[in-house]
């Protein structure tokens, strides 16, 4: 049930792993389904405790997979290895949060040396996956009561809580349904309209502020009207773009009325620009200058490549996947809100390709893999980006789902 390693062995252990993983180029990240046993064939395979993952864990034991399913499911990457009864100590050292409470996507820790990854929360029950328990050595599933784990460990939940996870992007905002504001468009509180490629977005929020997010929901641009009354944010037919008050007082305002009909455009280089029907430009926040990318529509046909700079986006315009020119494959929400992440930035990835044979695979420069589903040999599939925010691998013969990023109803 616990990590091996200790000292200078899982140290050497360690450096000889990542000597590994940078001498070939290939860092393998495998698609994580709930439920379902699909800890890496590598370690799987192998005989207990043979086999040093890259955490520095040994192979088969709570601690490895558990450090995988934070890996490849939470987007979180473990930056201490040590034996499951000290993972609460630990834990608490790094400043993640410890409580009682359960969270999807939390570590149940138990005191006599037992991890173990929380899938669902049920009332007082919580389902969990782990490895070794009863010193098995093999995998299991199993619905227990909330209160039989000592503590909950929140490095990254997928649901609530958390220690590290990432911003909150837009969270309950509404979408406006496009990038742009046409004359008699009213914005109320809480709705925002994004650029095509997501990664700006324009909101009034409900303190009155008018705010441009851009670069994981950072703001670059604001009316600075918080804690002001703010009724709507209005682009009227004579070219001003006003935020009114109640009662139809002004609270700011563009002051470009009389420059004629005009839109405001979200551009993907991150400017707000009011552009006159006419021609011309009256207003803008200048904030432009980020960069572009290319859309390749809302699925990847098998045989298809996306390339760096390229996304894919849903049909509704919320959510896109990116591959990075920094190599890691990135799906986000409104606001440039990271989703999920195939972990592999830094790595000289060439492309993502949907296999005819039902693998969606990361190439490097060299032609190796650098991630992969491990979905060959199921047939040939497609890759879409649904408005649901989930990102699935459907085979084409009708067969169903064969990969989720698990990402349904995230913001």
């Amino acid at each position: 049930m616990k990590s091996r390693l200790a000292g200078k062995a899982r140290a050497l252990a360690t450096t000889l792993i990542v000597g590994l993983v940078v001498a070939t180029g290939v860092a393998f990240a495998p698609a994580a389904t709930a439920g379902t046993d699909d800890y890496p064939s590598q370690w799987r395979n192998a005989p207990q405790d043979s086999v040093v993952d890259q955490w520095g864990e040994y192979n088969r034991e709570c601690t490895s997979f558990v450090a995988w399913r934070l890996h490849a499911r939470n987007g979180y990457e473990m930056d201490f290895h040590a034996d499951a009864t000290q993972w609460r100590q630990r834990a608490q050292a790094e400043g993640v949060r410890v409580d009682t409470t359960p969270a999807v996507g939390a570590v149940a820790w138990w005191s006599f040396g037992h991890v173990a990854w929380v899938e669902a929360v049920s009332g007082g029950n919580v389902t969990v996956e782990d490895y070794n328990y009863g010193l098995t050595g093999q995998y299991a599933e199993r619905t227990i009561s909330a209160g039989s784990p000592t503590n909950y460990l929140h490095f990254k939940d997928l649901v609530g809580g958390g220690g590290s996870g990432q911003g909150d992007g837009v969270g309950g905002a509404h979408y406006f349904g496009k990038n742009h504001l046409d004359p008699g468009d009213v914005l109320s509180p809480n709705q925002y309209i994004a650029s095509s490629d997501l990664e700006f977005a324009l909101i009034l929020q409900n303190d009155g502020n008018l705010v441009l997010y851009g670069g994981g929901y950072r703001p670059i641009w604001a009316t600075n009207t918080g804690g002001r009354s703010v009724r709507d944010a209005a682009m009227q037919s004579d070219g001003n773009l006003v935020l009114y008050g109640p009662g139809g007082s002004v609270v700011w305002a563009s002051n470009t009325g009389g420059s004629g009909p005009s839109h405001l455009q979200l551009q993907d280089d991150g400017n707000a620009v009011l552009y006159k029907n006419a021609g011309g430009v009256s207003w803008a926040t200048n904030t432009g200058g980020h960069n572009t990318f290319t859309y390749d529509g809302s699925g990847l046909p098998a045989g298809s490549i996306l390339y760096p700079g390229h996304f894919l986006r849903s049909p509704d315009d919320r959510y896109a996947l990116l591959l990075q020119g920094d190599g890691n494959l990135v799906l986000f929400g409104p606001g440039y809100h990271v989703l999920w992440a195939s972990n592999t930035g830094g790595y000289p990835t060439k492309d993502a390709t949907a296999q005819t044979d039902g693998d969606f695979v990361l190439y490097s420069r060299d032609g190796g893999a650098v991630w992969s589903t491990f979905t060959g040999g199921r047939g040939s599939s497609h890759l879409v980006v649904q408005s649901d925010g989930n990102v699935v691998l459907y085979k084409d013969d009708g067969g169903g789902a064969i990969w989720a990023t698990y990402t349904t109803g995230r913001i």
